[in-house]
């Protein structure tokens, strides 16, 4: 008998969510799976070539840059349709545009949820038959507040995603020089603390190095303010394929995020529990799912705590092991392949009982939307009740000068200015010609002169070309035209 497909649809395949859905395409080829998975990727131009190199195996299950007729073929064929689900314009677009059938309906969500510009949505939640989070931090999202939203906690599911520990192999310690603090991820001020290299500095340790792997938007930034601390203990070994060889002479994980990280379910430290590494990590709302504190791994609070912690299992090596050995027994029993998937097929067992539906997205009640400004719209849809400002700005219509809601989008956070993670520019990148998004990225721009220089060349330079965009397609603008004004 056939198994029942689970369709899975995504803009692009990023590192992260590769890994993930190349491990799913992994599981299925099993005899004890119960579904077939397939994946249809709607952006052919955001498929890397590393994601290419990944699947290759699996290419025949990859549906690549299909046309909508093909893809709700592909949905009415299926027995759940999974949407993978996080801040990105061309997820909002999909949601907002397409037209489904009657299908069931899971939104996957790859992030935790709670700053912006990742946050979740209510008409996501609600547009789906189950809401499936990576992490049980999202339980305290105020959106499933039992008390306040029961029709939405009863949609909220749980899965950590599994690490596929098959491609380490054994992972056996290599005797090196030294002792290795490691950080894997994203060198990314959006998700890293904004001061990882000062506490990296600061783990005053004989022969200490600092391994840093993994790439991003601030990499070179990165590297470059490296230079004024003790250069020659920070390694940037750039994105490691093979992160095996990399944790067999790893000694500590050092894996010190921002507080309002994105994250969810952090497979690097997952890989590191795995491999008998103890993970020293701040006390974050994912961090605090996976790692039990002083049993599995080291949870702290503040930068000092930070070195502190990674001094005290450099002379320890006892502790180091009995938390190494810990935290291995704890992946193993709570968080391995076959125990993850088996949560996951539980979820799926649970939603096919469901009666297929057809549903609409809910779009937000913006007058004055049409396609110049369709950017600004599906932005300002992304962060939902987060970003009232931006909402007040559109609203205006450009009538007087909201001088009140331009300073608050001047002002905004690192997260909001990065080139991807669902930011402003990212939005700008996918609608480069939207008046809003140019004026607000000008108004950005007003408070950090170097925001436009770090973005993609195809977006605008300066903050004067930002507000002769706007201008441009709302000459009427009384707004556009005073900044214009104000900056000749």
């Amino acid at each position: 008998m056939t198994k029942p497909l689970i369709l899975h649809i995504t803009p692009h395949l990023p590192g992260g969510l590769a890994r993930i859905l190349l491990s799913t395409l992994k599981y299925f080829n099993r005899k004890e799976s119960l579904f077939n998975h397939e994946i249809i990727i709607t952006d052919k131009k955001h498929l890397t070539s590393e994601a290419k190199k990944m699947f290759s195996k699996y290419l025949r299950y990859l549906h690549i840059g299909k046309k909508d007729d093909f893809i709700k073929k592909k949905m009415i064929e299926a027995d759940i349709v999974q949407i993978e689900y996080w801040n990105h314009p061309q997820v909002y677009k999909f949601l907002s545009n397409f037209k489904f059938p009657s299908i069931r309906l899971i939104l996957c969500s790859h992030t935790n949820g709670f700053s912006r510009p990742s946050v979740i949505t209510k008409n996501a939640v609600d547009f789906s038959d189950i809401f499936l989070s990576a992490t049980k931090a999202t339980r305290k999202h105020h959106l499933f507040n039992q008390k306040n939203n029961f029709h939405r906690s009863k949609k909220l599911k749980f899965v950590t995603y599994p690490v596929d520990f098959e491609r380490f192999g054994k992972i056996e310690p290599k005797a090196h020089k030294g002792f290795n603090v490691t950080y894997i991820g994203t060198l990314d001020y959006s998700k890293l603390h904004k001061d990882f290299l000062e506490m990296s500095d600061a783990i005053r340790i004989p022969n200490a190095k600092i391994l840093v792997c993994g790439g991003g938007f601030d990499k070179e930034k990165i590297k470059l303010q490296a230079k004024k601390y003790s250069n020659k203990r920070f390694i940037f070994k750039g994105f490691v394929e093979n992160i095996k060889k990399i944790l067999e002479i790893t000694d500590v994980l050092g894996y010190p995020l921002s507080k309002k990280h994105y994250g969810s379910g952090e497979q690097a430290i997952i890989e590191a529990m795995y491999s008998k590494i103890p993970v020293v990590a701040f006390s974050n709302h994912a961090e605090k799912e996976i790692i039990k504190n002083k049993k599995t791994g080291i949870l702290v609070n503040n930068k000092n705590d930070y070195v502190k912690a990674i001094k005290e299992l450099y002379s320890n090596p006892i502790k180091r092991r009995i938390i190494g050995k810990n935290a291995n027994k704890h992946i193993l029993e709570n968080l391995s392949p076959t125990v993850c998937f088996k949560d996951l097929e539980k979820v799926y067992k649970d939603l096919i009982k469901y009666k297929k539906k057809y549903r609409k997205y809910k779009n937000p009640k913006l007058k004055n939307t049409n396609i110049k400004n369709y950017g600004a719209r599906l932005f300002i849809e992304s962060l939902d009740e987060n970003g009232k400002e931006f909402f007040n700005s559109f609203k205006n219509f450009g009538k007087k000068i909201d001088v009140n809601s331009n300073e608050k989008i001047k002002n905004s956070e690192i997260e909001l200015k990065v080139p991807t993670k669902g930011s402003l520019f990212q939005y700008l990148y996918f609608y480069p010609n939207d008046p809003y998004l140019n004026f607000w990225a000008g108004l950005m721009s007003l408070k950090d002169k170097n925001v436009l220089r770090r973005k993609h060349k195809s977006l605008p330079k300066t903050t004067k070309e930002c507000f002769k965009i706007a201008l441009n397609y709302q000459p009427r603008n009384k707004e556009f035209k005073y900044y214009l004004n104000k900056i000749k």
